[in-house]
């Protein structure tokens, strides 16, 4: 059995607003840490809190207690205790995981942050939203004096790539003789990045500064904060009676004006707003409209980021996004195509194009055979592409081979063993050759890939929004 996709984005839906607003109001639950981080340096902490209806916000903290506080910080809201659970497994195949008190958490998780801000080093983007998983740091959380640094100094351990290095500067400026440093005693090995994903490098145009619509009463109704969830069944009617290519301009008119307002303030990690619902529900109208002009605003959203992904979509993202180019894909296939061709997207954005293809296979069976053959190229090009990373990488062959496994896509075993071949599929995403080729030819056809309507889409949003 291939093993369950794995998608960049897990269990939040606009965790700026919940998590900000909602997460502080919650019950924390459990907490754990690795038994060796003090030993080790670096410290993988695990922070629960239950919502309502029986799930978790889970956030686990990458400390770097020798110098640089915290790295990263992954946040979900929607997570099982069965989730929660295959997490603490994974960690402990590495190390013993302890649970801790959520005291414990808090003064290893804040004290790193204030032993790196004292060397002028600021805690990872993701902490800005992290944060709000804990408790504010003050004087009712007792203070737990743990020792940070190593031997009475900070400590930089710079990894095989070298990233840490950046900060040396700042160190020496800072911190004069109180710290050190130590990096791998073998030079770096350019092989050892042939699992990294693709780089991110869209030259992203010169979006509108201004906002002109049609009809201003869209515009105004998708941005309203109280129609974040869900539009009214009355304000969907009347968007959805009006013709389809002047919702449709209007629509992407909305989208490459949010687009241009908030991209350069998320990758920098200085938005301070909310996301007010645009983009969400622009793609869940053009999933609804099926107009094949709407495709030039889902793809616009597909070049952007997985950052902008998570800000403006959330978890839903890989469930908003491929019906709405699905919706839109009719005439359009060459510019689908186009997209999966082109350099310099974000992997797990990219995926979204699989997911539409795999769409059309099922829901149209009449084109089976062209969707075949738009994934028989795919494949044929992929073990002259991936070394280079060229609009494809490790993560991204994986899905592909995920995909065809849920199309059973008998007729491209021979090209998927090729792809194999060159040991730069992640099998991780979703199996091993073998793994693949078992599903294809013992599993029945995935059903997944059903079009939700709008109504449905809308339930769901509001089922993560509880």
């Amino acid at each position: 059995m291939a093993k369950k996709k794995t998608t960049q984005q897990q269990g939040k839906i606009s965790p700026e607003k919940y998590i900000r607003e909602k997460a502080r109001t919650l019950p924390i639950d459990k907490c754990y840490v690795n038994q060796d981080w003090q030993k080790a340096g670096m410290a993988n902490v695990v922070v629960t809190r239950q919502r309502p209806n029986g799930e978790f916000i889970f956030a686990s903290f990458l400390v770097d207690t020798f110098c640089l506080g915290v790295k990263d910080v992954y946040y979900s809201m929607t997570y099982t205790a069965d989730d929660i659970k295959n997490v603490l497994d994974r960690y402990g195949d590495t190390c013993e995981i302890d649970e801790i008190s959520y005291d414990e958490a808090h003064n290893i998780i804040w004290g790193a942050v204030s032993f790196a801000e004292e060397a002028g080093i600021k805690p990872a983007k993701t902490f800005s939203i992290g944060q709000y998983i804990l408790e504010d740091d003050t004087e009712e959380i007792p203070l737990i004096d743990y020792e940070f640094g190593k031997d009475g100094k900070y400590l930089l351990v710079v990894g095989e790539d070298g990233k840490e290095k950046v900060y040396l500067k700042t160190l020496a400026q800072r911190l004069g003789e109180r710290f050190d440093f130590i990096s791998p005693l073998e030079a770096f090995d350019d092989d050892n990045d042939e699992y990294e994903d693709e780089k991110y490098s869209y030259q992203h145009p010169e979006y509108p500064s201004t906002l002109s619509v049609r009809h201003q009463f869209i515009a105004d109704a998708l941005a309203d904060e109280s129609n974040f969830y869900r539009l009214s069944r009355e304000t969907i009617d009347r968007i959805l009676g009006l013709p389809a290519e002047e919702v449709t301009e209007d629509l992407h008119n909305i989208v490459m004006y949010t687009i241009g307002r908030t991209y350069r303030a998320i990758d920098d990690g200085t938005i301070e707003e909310d996301p007010d619902g645009s983009i969400m529900h622009s793609l869940l109208l053009l999933n609804a409209i099926k107009s094949p002009t709407g495709i030039d605003s889902v793809l616009e959203i597909m070049r952007q980021n997985g950052d902008f992904a998570d800000f403006h979509l959330g978890d839903l993202a890989p469930e908003m996004i491929p019906p709405a180019l699905y919706a839109c894909s009719t005439g359009n296939m060459d510019k689908i195509i186009e997209y999966l061709y082109t350099p310099g997207y974000d992997t797990y954005m990219r995926v979204n194009a699989l997911e539409a293809l795999a769409m059309t296979a099922i829901n149209e069976p009449e084109r089976r055979d062209e969707i075949i053959g738009v994934f028989r190229r795919l494949l044929v090009s992929l073990p002259e592409r991936l070394p280079a990373k060229n609009a494809c990488d490790a993560t991204f062959a994986g899905f592909v081979m995920s995909t065809l496994a849920d199309l059973k896509a008998k007729e491209l075993i021979p090209e998927i063993k090729d792809v194999f071949a060159t040991g730069l599929v992640d099998d991780d995403v979703a199996g091993e050759c073998n793994d693949i080729i078992h599903d294809i030819e013992n599993n029945s056809i995935c059903h997944k890939y059903d079009i939700p309507t709008i109504d449905q889409q809308y339930d769901r949003i509001e089922n993560f929004g509880k």
